[in-house]
């Protein structure tokens, strides 16, 4: 059943972007088809960060609507809905509204590491501290599920061979995975570069570029913050 314009109106996409989260800067527009061409469903089209979204309504008290996204935004400050809002798919509207809420909150994340903020995560000392980790070191960061990969070739880069998975523990002085095969464990000195796109982040450590690696997942925390945490311990550590 078609909602009645004061309802459309009411549901939270058109009261503020879910994507930039500014209010009063989308613009709502009827669909049409022209020669039985076009969906015909409305759309909302922030004019603060340009994105366009089509939009399905049905009727009621509380209508339900759900969103699905047409035009991104790939500034680096709209990773996290880019992501997950962004997966060419319908979104019901209870979910769209906490990939949003969690898009918000990520963003002042990113915000606070890059001010040298990282204290946020409740860094401690594990009691006890698995293998190869000193008892002083503090840890900021774990994370389960994460490999370890020999590169095919001499020049790097992803792909190649998995040596190990298990979970990663990221420190004040060192990176340690717990893996299935054995313990391993890197100064942070040793990272050469650091990497992530919308699927995952890679650290490449050492003159083999042997890299860990990690898959975003709404579980854990998504590759842009976690690549940002380790920058701004492995700066620390220069």
């Amino acid at each position: 059943m078609t909602a009645r314009p004061e309802a459309i109106l009411s549901i939270p996409p058109l009261q503020g972007c879910l994507y930039c989260h500014h209010v009063g800067t989308v613009r709502y527009a009827e669909g049409r088809k022209v020669l039985g061409l076009g969906s015909g469903l409305p759309t909302a089209t922030c004019s603060h960060c340009g994105t366009v979204a089509q939009l399905e309504i049905e009727d009621g008290d509380d209508p339900y609507w759900r969103i699905r996204y047409k035009k991104l935004n790939s500034a680096p400050e709209y990773y996290y809905v880019m992501v997950y809002l962004g997966e060419q798919r319908w979104i019901d509207g209870e979910e769209a509204m906490e990939i949003s809420r969690r898009g918000f909150v990520q963003r002042h994340r990113i915000d606070q590491v890059q001010h040298g903020d990282l204290e946020w995560l409740e860094p401690a000392p594990l009691n006890p501290p698995p293998p190869l980790m000193s008892p002083y070191e503090t840890v900021y960061l774990a994370v389960p599920d994460v490999s370890l990969w020999q590169p095919s070739s001499q020049n790097g880069g992803s792909g190649g061979s998995a040596l190990d998975v298990g979970t990663f523990y990221v420190t004040d002085r060192r990176m340690h995975l717990v893996g299935q095969q054995r313990d391993w464990s890197n100064r942070l000195a040793e990272i050469r570069s650091i990497e992530h796109d919308e699927n995952a982040w890679r650290i490449f450590i050492g003159g083999n570029r042997q890299y860990f690696t990690g898959s975003n997942t709404l579980e854990s925390l998504d590759a842009q913050l976690f690549t940002a945490i380790v920058k701004a311990l492995w700066k620390r550590e220069e």
